[in-house]
């Protein structure tokens, strides 16, 4: 379909990308790109609880719209709560229809984004065509997008779509912003817990409850962190997120070195500050892991079944990819225990790869 719309004219756009954190922050070079070309255009981003922190207070989002799906669902099942969320419902539906969007992009592919997208009454609604969306979702755009090759990168596939508005103009590097605010509580941290040795090696060993098969073991991390530290120096910290305190600690108790874990888990923006000042950044397919490579801290990325493809970090940073291929690999069993695709990866090749991107940030 043509966009029946002077592309000139276009004044009001919405993002929508719900979750996951990494998904978010891999859609932020699609926002750069839009902003590029509409300048002065009302750009909103309808997202999720998760993710929110991470477009919040941003100078190219003009709203970020919060739609809390897991708390409304959690009321719906509620016969005390459910007429209160359904009243936040059609509130929200209001405030969308209200907006006047003139385009909406759905950048998830999945049914919820595409029935959000619908419900923006946006006459130009683009999205990805069938085929490369899940759960018929295409059916809500009337613009779709077909990708000229079965796999891309989760960023290149976002850019792919807003150039179906924007056309072929250059890729502006876009990264996470952070405020006064994080750089304050991240100056109170690196004075009172930080023996602010370098270069600062950030080991994340956990993974998201829902991806307990991407992740590492924690003797892995350790020995990792352990030949880091007797080849260059410098001080280890390990990051978690919420529920991830255990793995971190597993980590700080098997290494032979000291190292640091954070008292308590930092929210997004303070830690996209915490990483990029931080030297180098380990770990395995997460939320964090695109962070880190989306303030510069170079990512060495431990992937098992992960598609090294589809979920590479930000090419505009250094980093290196850590996987050894295997028949089954890469997947999406989320209740595989067997681990067979990390048995092959060692601390050396690890240690080797976050040493070679280091680079003279050695004993510093």
């Amino acid at each position: 379909m043509e966009l029946d719309i002077d592309e000139d004219k276009i004044e009001r756009i919405v993002i929508i990308r719900l979750s996951a954190i990494g998904d978010v922050v891999r859609t932020i070079p699609a926002l750069g790109l839009l902003r590029k070309k509409y300048p002065n255009a009302h750009i909103a981003w309808v997202v999720e609880e998760l993710a929110y922190d991470i477009l919040s207070g941003r100078s190219d989002i003009d709203e970020v719209i919060l739609l809390p799906l897991k708390s409304l669902a959690k009321k719906l099942k509620n016969p005390r709560h459910f007429f209160g969320a359904l009243a936040y419902i059609f509130r929200f539906i209001r405030h969308l229809r209200g907006k006047k969007f003139q385009v909406s992009f759905d950048f998830q592919g999945l049914l919820k984004s595409g029935v959000v997208s619908f419900m923006t009454g946006a006459p130009i609604r683009i999205g990805f065509d069938k085929g490369f969306s899940k759960e018929k979702s295409h059916i809500f755009s009337n613009v779709r997008v077909k990708l000229p090759v079965p796999k891309l990168s989760r960023i290149e596939r976002n850019l792919l779509l807003a150039r179906r508005l924007v056309g072929d103009i250059n890729w502006p590097e876009t990264l996470i912003e952070t405020t006064p605010k994080e750089k304050s509580a991240i100056d109170l941290l690196e004075r009172t817990k930080l023996f602010q040795k370098r270069p600062r090696i950030v080991i994340h060993p956990g993974t998201s409850p829902r991806t307990p098969y991407k992740k590492w073991g924690a003797d892995g991390f350790a020995k990792t962190a352990d030949l880091i530290l007797s080849r260059v120096g410098g001080e280890v910290v390990v990051t978690y997120g919420p529920g991830e305190k255990e793995s971190a600690i597993e980590v700080k108790n098997l290494m032979a070195s000291e190292s640091t874990v954070l008292p308590e888990p930092l929210n997004l923006m303070e830690l996209a500050e915490f990483y990029r000042r931080s030297d180098i950044y380990i770990g395995g397919d997460t939320g964090p892991m695109h962070i880190a490579s989306f303030v510069k801290t170079p990512v060495v990325a431990i992937f098992g079944p992960t598609d090294p493809v589809e979920n590479e970090p930000y090419t505009k940073t250094p980093f290196r990819i850590i996987r050894v291929p295997v028949a089954c690999s890469p997947c999406r069993e989320r209740k595989c225990k067997k681990g067979t695709c990390f048995e092959d990866i060692t601390p050396e090749m690890v240690a080797n790869a976050a040493i070679e991107l280091l680079g003279d940030k050695k004993g510093r």
